[in-house]
């Protein structure tokens, strides 16, 4: 099944009002695979908690992430409510390891690059570091936009310049919500490329940035692990909402499903 954007329709679980994608890694994969072989253009949004909650104020960031041809879980709070609602397969999918995946397919399915996003620094170091790790992968062009709001004709010229380049993925990096808008202002004048919202990704790359330990992962405090300067502020506002979401999907689960 489609949408009226031709893209092919996942079924999702709903936190709220926004719709999380029902997928595993796998099977996120091959739906990108097979977008990727229509060379049809399409964006892909990488949802946690923060984004979650902001979703529930932000009527036209809602909307993006439920035009996506997927909003991936990335965060063990989407998880467990993913659990709340019975999605017993659905796996956390984080912006780097998606990337991390989709670049050492790409000698074998003759995907190109575009990496979007980020200071000048960490894109030179990040392009050392896939040649270093992903001999194969073609990186087509790469830009570090400035760091203030992009007028009309900025947009435009990557744009033209990416329709020019006609990679396979651009890989954008300016964090949530700015990234997710980026995508949806643009996606209606890109020709074939599929556009990833994937936030820190390219410093995880670098290896500026690390995993946290797993315990840290399981227990669903990586937001804190990566926000040791102002982590009170953002844990009392966004652990809260999000946890009256889930007690919200829980009483949907109990009484009427």
């Amino acid at each position: 099944m489609q949408d009226v954007y031709g893209q092919v329709c996942v079924p999702r679980f709903y936190i709220g009002k926004v719709g999380i994608s029902s997928v595993t890694m796998a099977k996120t994969l091959k739906l990108i695979e097979d977008q990727a072989c229509e060379m049809s253009p399409a964006y892909i949004c990488i949802a946690n908690a923060e984004t979650t909650v902001l979703s529930q104020r932000d009527s036209d960031f809602c909307r993006i992430q439920n035009e996506s041809l997927l909003t991936v879980p990335d965060g063990m709070p989407l998880i467990w409510y993913a659990r709340i609602k019975g999605e017993k397969s659905v796996e956390r999918i984080t912006g780097h390891g998606l990337m991390k995946e989709i670049l050492q397919m790409s000698p074998e399915y003759g995907y190109a690059h575009y990496f979007y996003g980020d200071t000048k620094e960490t894109l030179l170091k990040m392009k050392k570091r896939i040649h270093s790790l992903y001999p194969g992968a073609e990186i087509r062009g790469m830009y570090s936009p400035p760091f203030r709001p992009l007028r009309d004709y900025e947009i435009h010229d990557t744009i033209t310049e990416i329709n020019r380049l006609k990679p396979t993925f651009v890989w954008v990096a300016l964090g949530a919500p700015k990234q997710e808008r980026w995508m949806a202002r643009v996606l209606p004048h890109i020709d074939s490329s599929i556009l990833i919202g994937v936030g820190a990704a390219f410093r995880f790359l670098t290896g500026e940035y690390r995993d946290p330990p797993i315990f840290v992962k399981i227990s669903g405090l990586t937001g804190l692990f990566w926000r040791r300067s102002g982590r009170t502020r953002w844990y009392c506002y966004h652990i809260p909402a999000f946890g009256i979401l889930m007690l919200k999907g829980l009483v949907r689960r109990v009484f009427w499903s």
